[in-house]
C-alpha cells in the first residue's frame, strides 16, 4: 500500500510538472557560462541568494555549460558562480519581478579563489527577454514612489502606453485598441482579483490595493501569456513580502477641504427673503486614510511575514438643491401668464419655436409679468390662476401663498375637471408628506411659479474610493468608509521547495440612496470582499517545475434602500399609508 500511495504521489507530481520556461509568477533565471576561450565549462556552481531574505538556491552547469534557476520568488538577488581553478564572479543587484525570464551569461577567468569579480545589474535593464509580451514592470520602489490619485496602485495603469480612458469615439476604456468587459484581466499573486468594472472595462480590483501592499505591478498591453490568460490586457500585482530584518510603516493622509476656495456658482447667491447678496457654503469633505504595515522573519533565512492594516473614514457635507412645490402649488392651484411657458429667474428669454419662455419671477420668487408676447407685441395681460379642484372664484384677489383663494364648481370655461378629485385626499397623506416638504428657498431652477429649489446641507458617510474626491471608478459601494486586513506569508522548505500564502479582507461601508430633504430616509450599501491567494513551488530538475495554485475570490455586497436597511426600514414604511400591514408606497416618495 505504501508503495502504491508512493507511486500515485509521484504521478499527480509528473502531471501537474510544467516547464521551467513557461509562464510562472515565480522568476527564472539561465544562461551559459564559459572561459575566456569560448569554451563551455561543465560543473559550475551557482548560488543565488536572495539579499532581502538570505534565501539560497543552488544549480550545477551541465555538460553544455548551461545553467537554469526555474523558479525563484521575485526580489533582489546576487548570483555567483565558482568553480576550482577559477576567479569566482557575481552578478549583484539582480532585481527579478514577477514572472520574469533573465538570461545571464558568464565568462571565467583564470585564477585563484581569492580573486573575485562582481558585476552590477542596472534596474531597468532586467528585460523578460524570454517573453512574447509587451508592457511594462513597475518596481516596489517605484509604486511606493509614483503619486496617485486616488491612492490606489490600479491607477498606475494611465502611466503605460497603450492604455487611455478614452478612444477617438468617446468609448471608455481601451488597452490596445480594445474596450469592453473580458477584455482586460487582473490577478494578484497569480490569482484572478478582477471586481467592479472600471471606466467601461474589467480594471476594478476586487478590493483596494495600497502602494504599500503591493510589491510589483507588471502591465501588459500585447499579447497575455496562454496561462493566465483572458484578454487583451493583464494587470498583475504582487504582494510584497517580509524578510530577514523588520521594517514597519505608518501613513495618515488627511484632505479637509474647508481650505479650498468657494465656487463661482455658490458666491453668486442671495437671500431668497431679501435679495441681499449671501454667498453658499461650499460642499465639505473631510476624508482621513491610515495604514499601517510590518514585516519582517518568522525563521530567520527561512519564514517570513507582511501585514497590512488600512482604513478609510469618509465624511461629507454636500450642496443640495431639489425641486419643491411653491406655497400655491401644494394648495393644488398652478399659476401662469398667456402666450408664455414659465422660465426661473435665471431663464433667458427664449420667444421662437413652439415653447417661447421667459423668467416670470424674480430672485425671491415675487411673480414678474413679461414686458412683450412672443410676437413683441406689448403683453397686457394678467397672472392666471387654475385648481385642480375647480374653478378659482377671485382671482384678482389672491394672495402670495394663495390662502385665500375661493374654489368653485368647474366650469366648461376652464377646463374638464375630475369629478372624482373635488378636494384633496381624506387620509391625510397628501398633507403629511406637503408639510414634510420644505419651502422654496431659490428660483433657479423649476418654472419659478409653481415649481423652484431647496438649497441645503446634507451631512452624509462616503466620498470618492480614494483619498480624494478624484479618479475612475467612483460608485456607491467603492464610495465609502473601509477596513482591510491584509497579510502574505512565504515559507522556503528547502531550496526546492517553497510556498506562499496572501489573504486580504476588506469590510466596506456607507450611505446610499440618499434623501431628497431633511429629515427623510436614505439607504446604506456594504461590501465584505475576500481575496485568498497559495501557491507551492517544486523545483523537480533544472527543466522540471512543478507548481500548484489555489486561489479565492470573494466580492459581495449590496446596495439597500431606505425600506430595508436595518437603520431607517421601520420608519420609512411607517411614513406611508398602511392598509391591511402592508405599506403603500406613493409615486412620489421622500425616502432615497
Amino acid at each position: 500500500m505504501a508503495a502504491l500511495k508512493s507511486a500515485l504521489a509521484a504521478l499527480l507530481l509528473l502531471l501537474l510538472a510544467t516547464p521551467a520556461m513557461s509562464q510562472s509568477t515565480n522568476a527564472t533565471i539561465s544562461g551559459t557560462i564559459q572561459d575566456t576561450t569560448g569554451a563551455l565549462v561543465p560543473g559550475v556552481m551557482l548560488t543565488a541568494t536572495n539579499t532581502g531574505t538570505g534565501v539560497k538556491t543552488t544549480a550545477l552547469t551541465n555538460d553544455s555549460g548551461t545553467y537554469s534557476f526555474p523558479s525563484l520568488l521575485p526580489g533582489s538577488y546576487k548570483l555567483s558562480a565558482e568553480l576550482s581553478g577559477f576567479q569566482p564572479q557575481s552578478y549583484t543587484d539582480v532585481r527579478l519581478g514577477n514572472g520574469d525570464q533573465i538570461r545571464l551569461n558568464f565568462t571565467l577567468k583564470v585564477g585563484g579563489a581569492n580573486t573575485a569579480v562582481d558585476v552590477s545589474i542596472q534596474v531597468d535593464t532586467q528585460l523578460a527577454v524570454s517573453s512574447s509580451s509587451i508592457g511594462e514592470v513597475i518596481s516596489q520602489q517605484r509604486v511606493v514612489d509614483l503619486p496617485t490619485v486616488t491612492n490606489n496602485v490600479l491607477d498606475l495603469y494611465r502611466l503605460v502606453p497603450g492604455v487611455r480612458l478614452t478612444d477617438e469615439g468617446g468609448n471608455n476604456g481601451v488597452v490596445s485598441g480594445l474596450g469592453g468587459l473580458g477584455t482586460v484581466n487582473i490577478t494578484r499573486d497569480g490569482v484572478d482579483n478582477v471586481g467592479a468594472a472600471r471606466f467601461g472595462v474589467s480594471l476594478g480590483g476586487a478590493t483596494y490595493m495600497s502602494p504599500d501592499l503591493i510589491g510589483e505591478v507588471r502591465i501588459i498591453v500585447a499579447p497575455v501569456d496562454a496561462e493566465l490568460g483572458r484578454g487583451n490586457g493583464q494587470f498583475q500585482f504582487m504582494t510584497r513580502s517580509g524578510g530577514n530584518q523588520y521594517h514597519g510603516a505608518g501613513v495618515w493622509t488627511v484632505r479637509n477641504s474647508a481650505f479650498d476656495a468657494n465656487t463661482w456658482n455658490n458666491n453668486r447667491q442671495v437671500d431668497p427673503k431679501t435679495g441681499a447678496w449671501k454667498p453658499a457654503k461650499p460642499d465639505w469633505i473631510n476624508n482621513h486614510q491610515l495604514t499601517g504595515s510590518i514585516g519582517g522573519p518568522i525563521i530567520k533565512n527561512k519564514t517570513f511575514f507582511f501585514a497590512l492594516w488600512d482604513s478609510a473614514l469618509m465624511n461629507s457635507r454636500t450642496n443640495q438643491n431639489p425641486i419643491v412645490l411653491t406655497p400655491c402649488a401644494r394648495r393644488g392651484i398652478f399659476r401662469y401668464f398667456d402666450n408664455w411657458n414659465n422660465g426661473n429667474n435665471t431663464q433667458i428669454v427664449a420667444a421662437s419655436g413652439a415653447t417661447p419662455t421667459i423668467a416670470v419671477v424674480d430672485a425671491i420668487g415675487n411673480p414678474v409679468p413679461p414686458a412683450a408676447n412672443p410676437n413683441g407685441t406689448p403683453f397686457t395681460g394678467s397672472l392666471r390662476y387654475s385648481s385642480v379642484f375647480g374653478t378659482v372664484l377671485n382671482p384678482t384677489t389672491v394672495n402670495a401663498d394663495c390662502s385665500n383663494v375661493q374654489v368653485g364648481p368647474a366650469s366648461t370655461a376652464n377646463g374638464t375637471w375630475d369629478v372624482n378629485r373635488t378636494a384633496i385626499d381624506s387620509t391625510g397623506f397628501v398633507n403629511k408628506l406637503m408639510g414634510s416638504m420644505p419651502l422654496p428657498n431659490n428660483y433657479e431652477i423649476g418654472d419659478g411659479l409653481n415649481t423652484a429649489g431647496f438649497r441645503w446641507v446634507r451631512r452624509e458617510n462616503s466620498g470618492s474610493e480614494g483619498i480624494f474626491a478624484a479618479g475612475p471608478g467612483v460608485t456607491a459601494l467603492t464610495g465609502t468608509g473601509r477596513k482591510q486586513i491584509n497579510f502574505k506569508v512565504d515559507h522556503n522548505f528547502n531550496s526546492r521547495n517553497k510556498a506562499a500564502v496572501s489573504y486580504t479582507y476588506e469590510s466596506s461601508a456607507g450611505n446610499a440612496n440618499f434623501e431628497p430633504w431633511p429629515d427623510g430616509f436614505r439607504g446604506t450599501s456594504f461590501k465584505h470582499p475576500q481575496t485568498l491567494a497559495v501557491n507551492v513551488t517544486s523545483t523537480i530538475s533544472p527543466t522540471l517545475l512543478n507548481e500548484g495554485r489555489f486561489g479565492m475570490r470573494r466580492i459581495g455586497g449590496n446596495t439597500l434602500n431606505a425600506f430595508n436597511n436595518a437603520e431607517s426600514g421601520n420608519a420609512a414604511l411607517a411614513y406611508f399609508p398602511n392598509y391591511g400591514g402592508y405599506p403603500v408606497i406613493s409615486g412620489w416618495e421622500q425616502a432615497g
